[in-house]
């Protein structure tokens, strides 16, 4: 059913029309039947006709009056309406409504000036009809979301078990920060959901917010879901439930106070709207969705020859008992009556190894080149944990992230491994990832304007001879000047360093230890090299420590170094500890 209200003088033109014996809301449908296509013409069912007094219809979904002359005309045989070229035309699929004047028409009451008899009558009951459809359009507009209000509103949201917010429930800021390298503008919705870390507290945006083409940050108020919580400190609300394209971050500024307003119609509008859009039951999706707003990977599929039956196979490396249960009612309040859902044992997702290599402003301090490794280690992070289960991954969009910092000129993903370091193939585009459930394990990032720093520790005992640590400094700042100029054009030709090698080049007080020089070394690869044992009763550990925090130990005989290509090496100390 639609309703379309007659205003005024509408009501008005029909009285009038009709007290000189005229026909009045004659309806059409617009296109009319006889054809689809201009010139549009009606024909009309009382003829002959002396003239058309008003159409009435619908354009752009909105009542409207066509105008005689530019929109239309009464046609020659004076038994049809046309559509003129170039005026107003009414929505296709409408109707449209005519009143006009017959020539033949008699009637009694012909005094239609202003102050008459009739035409006071006429105008009296005109506007009390018109006071009636205005009623009725309020009776009609309240039965639906869009234009319901105050108390109509809240009937109609009530079909949904929705109630108004009223005053008192905690309230805070929320800050969305673009993600780097995305352009164009980022709408986030009214009603969008962000949570905290254990997914126990949940707030929703009380208005929508858009991110304009540059701009990095937006912020907009929320509030609390629940009416008992005790609110939040500041930032902990970092989980959106449903991730927005382009937007890599969210937090709350301060902590949550309790607001002082009741929701208004625009807000309960929108959350209603929202739940609406997010209330998807009853299939594999949603108990995907519900899975995962709990914080969980997982994958969910119906079983094979089993009708009816559902596994859900969730990709975490511990389910605690507390998760395990929040995973099972988010899943039984989405799943179809009648079906059977098997949780299974967790399944570790694979960890994933990535080497990038990055060349950044030489003007550049250090503080700001450490700020962009971090902002590096955020947003590729960001990106492996809101990949979909067993999705592919994108390399673009891995060099999209990192380009997107500002003084980073250049980057090369040098490789992508499995947990086992097995070597993952990413020359097509993509990660290589298609078919497991990943997450980020490391992230090695390789700059030639941040050293990776070496240190040196030596244990002996209180009696052993003394370390010549002048020596030392001496001989590895020699040792890794010689190594960063031969690696300064990407060639390194030093590929690696052994845990031996660095004990051949290493000054230790012991007696017949083979020692040299890296020229020495390289010159002769079959030169002896010293073993562990052979440095008794001296323990060493060489320590390479990256710019992004990754650290690796050598400190036994297989051990090794790889050095990257452009990878620059500095020296910091060595430190003598006593053998215990």
């Amino acid at each position: 059913m639609s309703f379309r209200r007659k205003n005024y003088i509408e009501v008005m033109d029909n009285i009038l029309t009709g007290i000189v014996g005229g026909v009045t809301a004659e309806t059409h449908a617009f296109p009319p039947a006889n054809g689809s296509e201009a010139p549009f013409t009606h024909a009309l069912e009382h003829t002959p006709v002396k003239n058309i007094v008003a159409v009435d219809g619908l354009r752009n979904g909105t009542a409207f009056r066509f105008s005689a002359g530019n929109d239309y005309a009464l046609a020659d045989d004076k038994a049809t309406l046309e559509w003129l070229e170039g005026g107003n035309l009414p929505d296709k699929g409408s109707l449209i409504y005519l009143s006009y004047q017959l020539e033949n028409a008699t009637t009694r009451l012909n005094d239609l000036h202003v102050g008459s008899v009739t035409r006071t009558l006429a105008e009296s009951v005109g506007l009390e009809i018109s006071r009636l459809y205005a009623q009725l359009e309020a009776v009609y507009n309240a039965g639906f979301i869009n234009s319901a209000s105050g108390s109509s509103l809240d009937k109609v949201v009530a079909l949904l078990g929705i109630e108004r917010t009223r005053a008192g429930r905690f309230e805070c800021e929320l800050e969305f920060t673009r993600a780097n390298g995305t352009r164009g503008s980022i709408t986030i919705p009214r009603g969008t959901r962000v949570l905290n870390d254990s997914g126990k507290v949940e707030y929703e945006t009380t208005a929508e917010t858009v991110l304009q083409n540059g701009q990095a940050k937006a912020r907009v108020k929320a509030r609390d879901v629940e009416n008992d919580s005790s609110g939040v400190d500041a930032n902990t609300l970092t989980l959106m439930a449903k991730p927005i394209a382009g937007i890599a971050q969210v937090t709350n500024l301060s902590a949550a106070a309790i607001g002082s307003e009741d929701e208004s119609d625009v807000q309960l509008r929108a959350r209603a709207k929202n739940f609406l859009h997010g209330s998807e039951r009853a299939t594999l999706t949603a108990i995907q969705e519900a899975v995962v707003r709990q914080g969980v990977q997982a994958d969910v599929y119906e079983v094979a020859g089993q009708p009816g039956v559902v596994e859900v196979a969730p990709h975490v490396d511990n389910l605690s008992d507390e998760l395990l249960l929040q995973v099972e009612k988010a899943i039984a309040d989405v799943k179809p009556a009648g079906v059977k859902v098997n949780l299974l044992t967790e399944v570790p997702p694979q960890k994933i190894r990535m080497r990038l290599r990055i060349d950044t402003n030489s003007t550049l301090l250090e503080t700001e080149l450490r700020g962009i490794q971090d902002s590096i280690q955020q947003q590729v992070g960001d990106y492996f944990a809101s990949l979909p289960v067993k999705e592919n991954g994108s390399v673009n969009k891995v060099i999209g992230l990192v380009l997107g910092n500002a003084g980073v000129n250049d980057m090369q993903i040098l490789g992508v491994t499995d947990g086992s370091d097995t070597p993952l193939d990413f020359s097509t585009g993509s990660l290589g990832l298609a078919g497991q459930t990943t997450t980020l394990d490391e992230l090695e990032i390789i700059d030639p304007n941040l050293p990776t720093h070496l240190q040196i520790v030596v244990a002996a005992p209180a009696d052993a001879e003394l370390v010549d640590e002048p020596a030392v400094d001496s001989a590895m700042v020699a040792l890794l000047a010689v190594v960063n100029e031969q690696n300064r054009d990407g060639a390194h030709a030093v590929q690696q360093f052994t845990y031996q090698q660095l004990l051949y080049l290493l000054p230790l007080p012991v007696v017949g230890k083979p020692q040299g020089n890296l020229q020495t070394l390289q010159a002769n690869p079959a030169t002896v090299l010293p073993t562990a044992a052979g440095v008794q009763p001296y323990e060493v550990q060489f320590i390479f420590t990256q710019e992004s925090g990754l650290s690796q130990t050598l400190s036994g005989d297989d051990a090794l170094y790889a050095i990257t290509a452009f990878e620059r090496l500095t020296f910091d100390t060595i430190t003598v500890t006593e053998l215990v």
